[in-house]
């Protein structure tokens, strides 16, 4: 025992020593020029060893005392070492490799921070340079390993299951990594051409199994959107070729069944399986309820690729994307109208708000909210940006991946303060009275009243309804105040709409159930379903970002001269606002993936030579079709027309 005390206090004294080290040492440098390059080696281990032993308290209650600035760089320091030491696997000393060890010390040092009051902000912890090193799809196939077998070297008890899983081919000789091949090879992503990029980036047996993908708190949103897009893509690439098979199967049938009274039987029920799309035809005047039948008739569909098709309102629209974007925009409009009944705009103690939350009803619409869930997982599962504006709280309701889990969520009046500010100003009013006498002054019971909505008429009551058994008859006095105040917050949030927001719960697992749901925060899911904005409240658009993506076609390429004069209007000549209308005359879209535009497909093309035609776009795939005008200020007239006098839509 003495021994593993000993070795314990020199790791402890090194870390120590780099401590007040660090201090004067400039934030600058690289870890590598740092003397005692063994010191960093020796901190890394000691964080990443200390879970789950005696010392782990201690060293939380350490660094607990020490400033923000402190575990803040103390974590770039790791993340310099990270820099210095990466490489991906195989990761041949396992929990002692430089990577392995340096993901684990911050991984520990992230749980302290979320143990400390005065918390570090979490994108301390993410640093872009390193993500900008993984490959994102290796990584997501050996996490899908990690998730699968556990991480580190593989049992002997895991390599047995594995064994199990061999392949009943006809020499019964596939190996164990050949098995393993073959499943990444039957869950490779949708439309993927390249053979190579379904191999594993590592061997299964004798090889540590360690995924960064495993460790969230180090990923971006945006990496996070990739890792999920590529498990709707994995999903939707099992349910086409199962359909594509189905299909074989049944011309197969039928060719055998020829000149049999069999082959005349109908085969209508067997269209669903063997329709490689989810297939959704919409009659504009019947929007929502076509899109509601349709769904619920084509529930084992849910997970094949999305198509829409306009039929029975004018021109048919068959979906290239552009109709994905309209269909989705069109029915959330309907979907959180008034009318409706779902939802309605927030009111904070009588204040508007810009927020959606649920209607207060008697007898709330459980099958409408369900289906309202499919529909927002259909939408994130097909990478279609909505505009939504709900409160932080929902989002973070949402993600809970079980009904004892979503019960047993703390939430604060961090949460209500965010949608309720008002509400939550009366509140804090009430917890900060320094009086003895709250019974008096303050009058209330421990109870709620609520406004009502009535569907029949279109009215409004109010209710009152206790908060916990016997509310109506207690007082709110000094001594219970406190739970109180919790127990509002948590009937405002939750308990009043339990049903309700189960049932849309219910609805977006449904679709988008994956395990890469489990990735994201609150925010991180608010923004892959909805992305930023364009227009007023929108960040900045770095459209250097937009111009270093964009692809060029018919004769156009990055230094044609009218290419170079397109850029320099868009960076010099226009407007924020006119930036916007670019975009959205291009896409469609007045949202921007996580990531910024480096995310978003961009093709120019050439549309003729000089004329005295406005340019337009194919909306369905962000392509603008210039002419190569004959002037500078021409091609800036013209543009300049087109993005000002378009809602988005400029079809040819």
């Amino acid at each position: 025992m003495r021994p593993i005390i000993d070795a314990w206090s020199r790791s402890i004294h090194c870390c120590a020593r780099w401590l007040i080290l660090q201090v004067h040492w400039p934030i600058q440098q690289s870890s590598a020029d740092i003397h005692g390059n063994a010191l960093m080696y020796k901190l890394v281990q000691v964080l990443s060893k200390t879970p789950g032993t005696p010392l782990e308290q201690p060293l939380i209650n350490v660094l607990s005392r020490s400033s923000v600035d402190h575990m803040s760089d103390v974590v770039f320091f790791i993340q310099l070492y990270l820099m210095d030491h990466f490489h991906v696997g195989p990761y041949r000393r396992d929990r002692d490799d430089a990577v392995v060890a340096a993901v684990k010390a911050l991984a520990f040092l992230y749980e302290c921070n979320a143990q400390r009051v005065d918390r570090a902000e979490d994108e301390v912890f993410i640093h872009e340079e390193l993500l900008g090193k993984l490959v994102i799809k290796d990584e997501y196939r050996v996490w899908k390993r990690v998730l699968a077998y556990g991480e580190g070297r593989p049992s002997a008890l895991t390599l047995a299951r594995v064994q199990q899983r061999r392949s009943h081919s006809d020499n019964g000789n596939m190996v164990v990594e050949d098995v393993l091949q073959d499943q990444q090879r039957r869950s490779r992503l949708f439309m993927t051409t390249n053979l190579t990029s379904i191999l594993l980036p590592y061997p299964f047996v004798n090889s540590y199994q360690f995924s960064w993908l495993s460790y969230p708190f180090l990923l971006s949103a945006a990496v996070k959107r990739k890792v999920l897009l590529m498990d709707c893509m994995g999903s939707m690439s099992r349910e086409y070729e199962h359909a594509c098979v189905n299909h074989t199967l049944l011309a197969q049938a039928q060719r055998l069944l020829a000149g049999t009274q069999l082959a005349h039987m109908d085969h209508t029920h067997m269209k669903s399986a063997i329709c490689p799309y989810l297939l959704l035809e919409i009659r504009r005047l019947h929007f929502v309820q076509d899109t509601w039948h349709q769904v619920s008739q084509k529930w084992a569909d849910l997970k094949k690729p999305l198509k829409i098709k306009f039929v029975d309102g004018g021109e048919e629209g068959v979906d290239q994307g552009g109709v994905q974007k309209e269909f989705f925009a069109v029915l959330f409009e309907h979907l959180l109208a008034k009318q409706t009944g779902l939802f309605g705009l927030l009111t904070d103690d009588g204040e508007p708000s810009r927020l959606y939350w649920f209607r207060a009803t008697p007898d709330p619409d459980i099958h409408g909210y369900e289906m309202l869930g499919v529909l927002l997982g259909l939408a994130i599962y097909n990478g279609v940006l909505l505009q939504l504006a709900f409160p932080r709280v929902l989002w973070q309701l949402l993600l809970q991946p079980d009904i004892r889990s979503l019960d047993e969520l703390p939430l604060s009046m961090d949460d209500l303060r965010q949608a309720w500010p008002q509400l939550a100003q009366g509140l804090d009013a009430l917890l900060a009275y320094d009086g003895d006498d709250v019974e008096n002054v303050f009058c209330r019971n421990y109870e709620r009243t609520i406004a009502c909505f009535e569907h029949e008429n279109d009215a409004t009551s109010t209710m009152t309804v206790p908060l916990i058994e016997g509310g109506q008859w207690i007082a709110v006095t000094n001594a219970n105040r406190q739970q109180y105040v919790a127990d509002y917050a948590r009937h405002v949030m939750l308990a009043q709409h339990r049903d309700a927001i189960l049932a849309l719960r219910r609805g977006l697992w449904c679709v988008l159930g994956c395990s890469a749901l489990t990735l994201l925060t609150p925010s991180e899911l608010e923004r892959i379903a909805c992305g930023w904005a364009l227009g007023q409240h929108s960040v900045d658009l770095d459209m250097a970002e937009l111009e270093a993506i964009t692809e060029y076609d018919d004769g156009y390429h990055a230094d044609h001269p009218v290419i170079r004069d397109f850029w320099s209007i868009v960076h010099v000549d226009m407007t924020a606002e006119q930036k916007h209308k670019l975009l959205l005359f291009v896409t469609a879209s007045d949202r921007i993936p996580v990531g910024g535009l480096k995310e978003l497909t961009f093709v120019i093309q050439r549309n003729g030579p000089d004329s005295d035609r406005l340019p337009t776009a194919l909306t369905c795939f962000a392509r603008l079709l210039l002419p190569e005008y004959a002037s500078r200020d021409k091609l800036r007239d013209r543009l300049i027309t087109s993005i000002e006098n378009s809602k988005g839509f400029g079809l040819v």
